[in-house]
Parts: structure tokens; C-alpha cells; sequence
């Protein structure tokens, strides 16, 4: 894409008249990438916004939700204050003026350095914890911004009380323990001791914070506002700084040395977005997606609490040499908190690939391929390197001379890659036709179709997902079940994401101007994916022909839970054949439907589901020590119900195929991780379920080739 950039070299001189040299730098380089991401914006994304009104409104709310994520600076009157250019962003962005930047900023430096002295001194003196203080609303987004001083000082006691009693509640739990264990050898402390211990702890966190928020300077804090003015466009549009490009869900990965996870921030808290398969995190196996890291501890010290920090701040506690120990204290979906040690590794790559198992039903004997896919893997510098098309064909291959009679491929998890790669592995079901359709800003949209005529696989095909399968994982199932080749089963549907994005350089758009770079990166959304039906996978995603709760299921998770996501429409569908397979889907749906009702496990499952949301959603917290032990005690024994889920094996083996198990066997390391891995499988409820749907399938009928 080339996007055309052109400057007003006047501006920059009007505007600097008098100033002194550093804050003429500074002033420049503020405008000459405003113009830039503006520009870039106007001619390169895929549906730019009107620069009016409602978009200086939505980034306001955005700026503020970002700035105050937890509502402990800004005042009303602050808010007030900023009211009043709810209207006027739009013009200070077409015309590079940065008054209300300015005031923002200037108000909250003040604001933190008065929470700071106002947070220290609260901790300078003991918590009554014996005392009725009401409940605490841990979600900012259901309380209003304090009225005044005196009501924001109230919140800090809320949130800090809120802070000691949850470690206080903790060291009693761990006393009660050692006192029925009758250890001896452990020094009993009474609950005072306990809340001044735990305050000088908490006190040295917030002072180590606060520390942080002072090393954020105007340059940090523009990076903020310029990103809630790209955000309007979509949640995929955004600034990154030249410093904070790893910012972008880093990845713990190849050969650096770390957990081995996919992080970003989200609310306020370091959030995991998927576990690298093979990696210190994923063998460890305590570690799942949306888990919120709240502390980061060295081996024996004592964590750093983490709320609020930046990701590449954070990055820098949690990565580490290899075999050294991190613990993470994470917050579960459940709302619980958990302690995590994990010893840092290079993560393991080859288990980041494709990879199949055979799973034979104990009753019937059938036997069943199951094709684990983790994302859409392809080496883009080299050609010739490693792709999951590739694997993908190799392993289609391997489980057909197993003489199976269907296929399982597994895309829970799966957040995409490479789209060729998709497109290929939909070619393998079918004999030709279109997958795709790729829309860019300009035209009309271009069909992609199957690269190589000709079938791999033509036999039973099941899909899982689940809410946090993505992109080219939505492409694939939505392909398979357009042509109805293949049976979508999983989460009620998957994330939504449609859109494409690129990185964009800004040094290399801003020629001429090398004295103020580096400016950084835009990441811009250019292009959106359409299914062969015509209808984008945009917010609605693929909707599972076959629903199974699992943990996420009654969860606000996917695009359309974001912030000004883009919309869903329609293009005009492309020329292609239904295989006949409608009433045979049919079938296969109320078998499973009536053994899904009536299995146990399944009912439990989907308690469980409830369960996570109903405690996810419960926000209000009593801020009397015996009540929060209570409270907590009285979900840790209704959670007990539940421990055995994912853990008992099933009617089902689960075999490896001969070769990789010879391969497996020649690295101890990787002989575990395979062993673990098919361990995982037999007791894997929606994995069993979906390859009864596959027997069924095999013994009512086959998929017709489309001609």
C-alpha cells in the first residue's frame, strides 16, 4: 500500500517562535507525527471514521478509561473540566492543536503526586479489619468518579483495606493449615502482626508504583492520547512508540527466554492471551487464557504487585534466564487468586506445530484421527520453511494409512496466521472452489479459492472451536461449513475478528524529518475477510453447528465486546456447491444434542460455566475480615464440587501414531510433552464427544464430493 503523507512545513515554524530548542524538538516531532497517523488514517484504513462529534466524544471516553483505568486521580470537577471539550477533539485533531492534551496531562501529574502522599499516608496507620466497612466495588466501571477530595481519599481506604485484608485472609489460611497439620516449628502470628506486615508490604509496592508513574513523561502519556484517537477507528488500530512496540501481545517465544505465554494489557491488569504450546507455562499447566497477572515474585522474594503496569514493564520481571523461577499471582476467571511457579525456559517450538493422535473407542473398537492445529504457523522470510498447510497435509496423510474413520481438527485456541495457509488446508477437504473473500479499501472483494484442485481428505470432518478461535481459524470452519463439508462444534460461536491489519513504519513515511526520529509504529486495519456465503465473520464470527459449554460460555468474550469494533455486512456471495449433507447434519446434531443432555459430565461442565461467570460477576466485596474469610471459604467449598472436571479418563484410547512416537522417543524432553499431551486427550469431554460424532457420521454416511 502506498500511502502519500504530505506536510506543512509553516505549521512547524508558526507554531515554534520563541521556544527553546528542546521544545521546539519536541513540539516538531508532536506534529509531524499527529500529521502522519492522521494522513495515514485518511488514505490507508479500510473504512475511515468521520472526524466529527461523535468521534471526539467516543475518544474522550476512551482517553479517560485509559488514563484513570481504576478511577483513583481524576475528580469530578476534573471531569467537569474536560466536558467541556467533549465536542472540540475532533478539530484539535484536524487542526494538530493539543490544548486539551495539555490540560490532561497537567492535571493528572498533580493528581498522582497528591494520591501518592495521600496513599502513604493511609498506610501509615493500621486497618481496623474487625470493622463493618461496608462492601468495596472492585469494578470501576460501576462507580462514578469521586465527588470530591475527601470521597477520593475514601476510595483509596476502600481499595487498600480492600488489599490487606485479602493478604491478611491469606496468612490465616496458610496458619490454619500448619495449626491442624500441628506443625510446630512455625511461628504463629496474631492478626496484627499479620495487617502490619502486610501493610509495610503493600506500602513498599505502591512507593515502588509510584516510582513507575513518575518515570511516565509526556512523551508516554501522548502515546496514550494519540492511541485513544486511532482506537475510534477499530480496537485493532494503534499507535505504538518505537520503545513500545513489544507492547503488541509479546510473545515469549523462539529463542527468547521466558514463560512461554502471549500477553497484553487489558483493563488495567496483564492479561494472558494464549499459552505456547510446549512451553514453561503450558508445562507447568496451571497457567490458562484471561488469567490477570497481579504479582511477579522471584524465586524467594517478595512479588511485585503489577496492577496498572505497562506490558514491556512487566515483561522485564517475568522474562528471565533459563532455569530460574518465576511465581505469578494471578486473578482465575472465577475472580480467585492463585500463586503460580513456573521455571523459565526456551520455549519449545516444535511443539507450537500440527500434530494427530488416533483416539479408539473402547466400546465400538472405531478409530478416530484427531489433528491438533494451534495456529496458522508459516515462515514469511523463507519460502521454503516450515508451514501448517504443509504439516497440516503431512498429517492428514498419516492418519489416512491408519485407516481412520474420520477426522477431529482441533482449532480451540487457534487465533490465526497466515491466511494462504488457510486457504490451502480448506483445499485438502474439497475438490476446488472459492474459501474466501478479501476485501480491501477500494473494489470489490477478491476471491480466494483452492490453490490445488483435487481432494487430500474427503472423509468425516469435525471442527472444534471455541470463543477465542480467531481470524484464519474463523476462515477454515467458516469455509467447511458453507459447503457443509464439515460439522462445527464447540462455543456457541468464535471471536469475530474480520479485519486485517498491517504495521506500518513511521520512519520510513516521514522522509526528510531524521532529526525527531524514531515516531514508531501504526498498526492499521486495511482489509476485511468475507465468507464464500457473503457475510463477514466480523463480530458474528462461525456460529457452532453443535454447541458444548465449556468454561468460557457464558463469558463476554470476542469482538463484539470491544470498543467501536467494525461492523458486520455482507458482500456478494461467490459460485459454489453445497455438498449434500443437510439432513445427515441433522441427524448427527440431535444424537449429540441427547447425549450431551444426559451426560453427567457434561452437566457439570456446563454448571461450572455458570458457576466462573456468577463469581466473575461478583464485584462487591466486604471489607470486614471475618466476612471476606467467609465468603471465600464458602466458594472454595463449592469449587470442590468441580475439581475432578478435565481430569477423569474416558471411554477412549487415545494411540499415537507409530512414527511420531519413534520420533518422540529420541528426546526425553519431548517424550514427556507428547506423553502429557496424550494424557490430556482421554480426558478431554469435548475431544470424546466430538469423535462419537464422527462414528455416528461414518456408520450413517459419507460427504458427497461437490462437482
Amino acid at each position: 500500500m502506498n500511502i502519500k503523507v504530505l506536510f506543512f512545513s509553516g505549521l512547524f515554524l508558526f507554531s515554534m517562535a520563541g521556544c527553546s530548542a528542546q521544545k521546539i524538538d519536541e513540539q516538531k516531532k508532536q506534529l509531524v507525527l499527529m500529521d502522519l497517523i492522521k494522513r495515514s488514517l485518511e488514505h490507508g484504513h479500510f473504512d475511515p471514521v468521520n472526524i466529527d462529534d461523535d468521534f471526539s466524544k467516543k475518544a474522550m471516553k476512551i482517553y479517560l478509561e485509559q488514563a484513570d483505568v481504576f478511577k483513583r486521580f481524576y475528580i469530578q470537577s476534573d471531569i467537569d473540566e474536560f466536558k467541556k471539550f467533549e465536542t472540540s477533539l475532533d478539530e484539535q485533531f484536524k487542526s494538530y492543536d493539543f490544548g486539551f492534551f495539555d490540560l490532561s496531562y497537567g492535571i493528572l501529574d498533580e493528581r498522582t503526586k497528591e494520591a501518592e502522599e495521600l496513599c502513604l499516608d493511609i498506610l501509615d496507620k493500621p486497618f481496623d479489619l474487625e470493622k463493618d466497612g461496608g462492601k468495596f466495588e472492585l469494578d470501576p466501571e460501576k462507580r462514578n468518579w469521586a465527588a470530591n477530595k475527601n470521597e477520593l481519599r475514601k476510595v483509596w481506604e476502600n481499595s487498600l483495606k480492600y488489599e490487606i485484608i485479602s493478604r491478611v485472609g491469606d496468612q490465616l489460611d496458610r496458619q490454619d493449615k500448619l495449626t491442624s497439620n500441628k506443625d510446630s516449628t512455625s511461628k504463629i502470628k496474631t492478626i496484627k502482626e499479620i495487617e502490619a506486615d502486610s501493610r509495610d508490604k503493600v506500602r513498599k509496592r505502591y512507593k515502588d508504583w509510584f516510582h513507575e508513574l513518575r518515570k511516565l513523561d509526556r512523551s508516554d502519556r501522548m502515546a496514550d492520547y494519540v492511541n485513544a484517537l486511532v482506537s475510534v477507528y477499530d480496537p485493532h488500530t494503534n499507535f505504538f512508540p518505537a520503545k513500545d512496540r513489544q507492547d503488541f501481545d509479546i510473545l515469549f517465544s523462539g529463542q527468547l527466554e521466558g514463560i512461554g505465554a502471549t500477553l497484553s494489557t487489558r483493563d488495567g491488569y496483564v492479561t494472558i492471551i494464549s499459552i505456547v504450546p510446549g512451553g514453561p507455562a503450558w508445562k507447568q499447566g496451571d497457567l490458562e487464557v484471561n488469567d490477570k497477572i497481579v504479582k511477579v515474585g522471584q524465586f524467594e522474594e517478595e512479588p511485585v504487585d503489577i496492577t496498572d503496569w505497562r506490558v514491556d514493564k512487566a515483561v522485564q520481571l517475568i522474562r528471565g534466564k533459563k532455569g530460574t523461577l518465576v511465581k505469578l499471582t494471578v486473578q482465575k476467571m472465577d475472580g480467585s487468586q492463585k500463586i503460580i511457579p513456573i521455571n523459565r525456559d526456551v520455549v519449545v517450538m516444535e511443539e507450537t506445530y500440527a500434530k494427530s493422535a488416533i483416539l479408539e473407542d473402547n466400546k465400538s473398537g472405531n478409530k478416530t484421527g484427531y489433528l491438533y492445529l494451534p495456529s496458522f504457523y508459516a515462515n514469511f522470510d523463507d519460502p521454503k520453511g516450515r508451514s501448517s498447510s504443509q504439516d497440516v497435509k503431512k498429517e492428514l496423510e498419516k492418519l489416512m494409512k491408519e485407516n481412520v474413520n474420520g477426522i477431529v481438527l482441533d482449532l480451540r485456541g487457534d487465533g490465526g496466521g497466515s491466511l494462504q495457509d488457510a486457504i490451502e488446508i480448506a483445499g485438502y477437504f474439497i475438490d476446488f472452489g472459492p474459501i474466501v473473500q478479501v476485501k480491501a479499501k477500494d473494489g470489490g472483494a477478491r476471491v480466494y479459492g483452492d490453490p490445488d484442485p483435487g481432494v487430500i481428505y474427503s472423509g468425516p470432518l469435525v471442527i472444534m472451536v471455541n470463543s477465542i478461535s480467531a481470524s484464519a481459524s474463523e476462515i477454515l470452519a467458516a469455509a467447511m461449513q458453507d459447503y457443509n463439508r464439515a460439522l462445527i462444534v464447540g462455543s456457541p460461536q468464535t471471536f469475530g475478528k474480520g479485519t486485517v491489519q498491517r504495521f506500518f513504519n513511521l520512519d520510513e513515511l516521514a522522509r526528510g524529518y531524521d532529526d525527531i526520529k524514531p515516531l514508531g509504529s501504526l498498526k492499521m486495519t486495511i482489509q476485511k475477510f468475507y465468507r464464500i456465503d457473503g457475510g463477514s465473520t466480523q463480530l458474528n464470527g462461525v456460529k457452532s453447528d453443535i454447541v458444548m459449554a465449556d468454561a468460557y460460555a457464558y463469558f463476554d468474550i470476542g469482538e463484539r465486546e470491544l470498543k467501536f469494533p467494525m461492523e458486520w455486512n455482507k458482500v456478494e456471495a461467490a459460485q459454489y456447491k453445497k455438498f449434500d449433507n443437510e439432513k445427515l447434519f441433522k441427524q448427527l446434531k440431535s444424537r449429540s444434542e441427547q447425549r450431551i443432555a444426559s451426560d453427567d459430565a457434561f452437566k457439570l461442565l456446563n454448571e461450572n460455566a455458570h458457576r466462573l461467570k456468577e463469581n466473575r460477576d461478583r464485584t462487591l466485596i466486604s471489607l470486614k475480615l471475618d466476612n471476606y474469610r467467609a465468603e471465600k471459604k464458602r466458594l472454595e467449598e463449592i469449587a470442590k464440587k468441580y475439581e475432578r472436571l478435565g481430569k477423569d479418563s474416558l471411554d477412549v484410547r487415545v494411540l499415537p501414531i507409530s512414527v511420531d512416537l519413534a520420533e518422540a522417543s529420541k528426546d526425553s524432553t519431548k517424550n514427556v510433552l507428547f506423553k502429557k499431551w496424550l494424557g490430556a486427550i482421554r480426558t478431554d469431554n469435548y475431544i470424546y464427544e466430538s469423535s462419537r460424532i464422527v462414528n455416528d457420521w461414518s456408520s450413517m454416511g459419507i460427504a458427497r464430493k461437490n462437482d
